[in-house]
């Protein structure tokens, strides 16, 4: 009897250490939880990660018109989708630089009133091919326990090496007018040709994002960038005209601001570490 109790005891005491969950330090390098260098004090371990992108989103140009025709003629606001691919390298999760591509859209939106109830609306513009060149630095974490979520800024540019001065749309409209019996109708042109400058080879970017860390690897990233160019990267002219003889003029261009709104996912292809020695001055 002396002998089953000896033994319950012991089971009872064994029994924590049979439940408690595995050492990370005996776990898989892959599944083990990221543990404190004791034994160089001296060196500082950050994490660095290389990571690739896919981002989607919404950008949003505007422009500017120096005559309406009367009415004739106006400008609308112009909201265009866009896709691109980022690739980065990642310090710590607290900066970051990263390249990529993506379809620059920027684009003139003309209305045309020729007396229907509604007006004629069009389009004119170019999908810039375009390579992104951004700095990226974390400025508060949200969670401050998980460090899951964060806020960055940054700043880039955006290089369009296919900018150049050349004509890429034209529009025309005619029509005759409504003359009294027996006279011959005037007739009426409204031409209007758009036209890309080079001045959009380069354009500044400021970004404001939220980082949301779903996994080691993955990441969901929200963001706002407002970019920010020359004035008349795209313009249009427009010539009225009755009988071939010019009546009146205007033109419209791209104010050279834009806004981009859309979110990023992203996957951490390679990850590492870097030592850092704390007492080196150099």
């Amino acid at each position: 009897m002396k002998s089953v109790i000896l033994v319950f005891i012991c089971l009872i005491v064994t029994f924590p250490a049979f439940c408690q969950e595995e050492d990370g330090y005996y776990r898989a390098p892959s599944q083990r939880q990221d543990i404190k260098n004791n034994v160089y004090p001296n060196l500082e371990r950050k994490s660095v990660n290389l990571y690739l992108g896919v981002e989607g989103g919404l950008e949003l140009n505007r422009s500017t018109l120096s005559n309406n025709m009367d009415g004739l003629i106006g400008k609308e606001k112009g909201n265009d989708l866009y896709w691109g691919v980022v690739l980065g390298y990642n310090m710590n999760h607290v900066w970051s630089i990263e390249t990529g591509y993506y379809k620059n859209p920027t684009h003139l939106i003309q209305s045309v009133r020729s007396g229907r109830s509604i007006p004629y609306i069009y389009k004119m513009g170019s999908g810039l091919n375009t390579i992104p060149i951004r700095f990226k630095r974390r400025v508060f974490t949200i969670d401050p326990i998980t460090k899951n979520a964060t806020i960055h800024v940054g700043a880039g540019v955006l290089l369009s090496p296919d900018a150049q001065n050349k004509p890429i749309d034209n529009r025309g409209f005619a029509g005759l007018s409504n003359n009294a019996p027996g006279q011959k109708p005037d007739t009426l042109r409204l031409k209007s040709d758009a036209f890309l400058s080079k001045k959009a080879v380069a354009q500044a970017e400021l970004l404001l994002e939220l980082h949301g860390r779903v996994s080691e690897t993955l990441s969901i990233v929200v963001f706002a960038r407002g970019n920010i160019g020359a004035k008349g990267m795209v313009r249009s002219e427009i010539n009225y005209s009755i009988n071939k003889q010019t009546i009146d003029t205007a033109q419209q261009l791209t104010n050279g601001i834009s806004f981009n709104f859309g979110l990023v996912l992203r996957y951490n292809i390679l990850r590492g570490y870097k030592y850092i020695d704390k007492n080196d001055d150099e």
